[in-house]
C-alpha cells in the first residue's frame, strides 16, 4: 500500500548501474520517498532535471561531485514494465523468497 508515499504513479523499470530501479520523468519530493528506496535524480550536461530515479540500494557516490553516466550506466528500454514503488518492492525486495531479500533482476 502506497500510505506513505507521495508516488501514486507507476513508474518505468530500468536499470541504473547494474541496478533495478523505477523512473519517472516528475520530481520526486524528499518527503515523498518511498521506504526503503533511494532517490536520485537525473540531470543533463547543463543542470536540468531530467528525472526522478528510485533504486532499492544505494548507489555509491563519488566524493569529487555528481557521478556521470557512461554508455551502458543507464537501461531504459528493459521491457519490464511499469510499476508502483509497492510492487516493485513486492517483485525485488519480497523476504518470502528463500529468506533471503533480492536486489537486481530476476533469474
Amino acid at each position: 500500500m502506497e500510505t506513505t508515499s507521495n508516488i501514486p504513479e507507476r513508474m518505468r523499470e530500468i536499470e541504473l548501474f547494474g541496478v533495478s530501479a523505477l523512473f519517472t520523468e516528475n520530481q520526486i519530493p524528499p518527503d515523498g520517498i518511498y521506504p526503503g528506496m533511494s532517490l536520485y535524480e537525473l540531470q543533463n550536461d547543463d543542470g536540468r532535471f531530467m528525472g526522478s530515479v528510485l533504486t532499492p540500494v544505494p548507489i555509491p557516490v563519488l566524493e569529487n561531485g555528481p557521478r556521470q553516466l557512461e554508455p551502458g550506466d543507464l537501461v531504459m528500454d528493459t521491457g519490464a514494465g511499469y510499476y508502483t514503488p509497492s510492487e516493485f518492492e513486492e517483485k525485488y525486495l519480497c523476504p518470502e523468497l528463500d529468506g533471503m531479500d533480492r536486489y537486481g533482476k530476476e533469474d
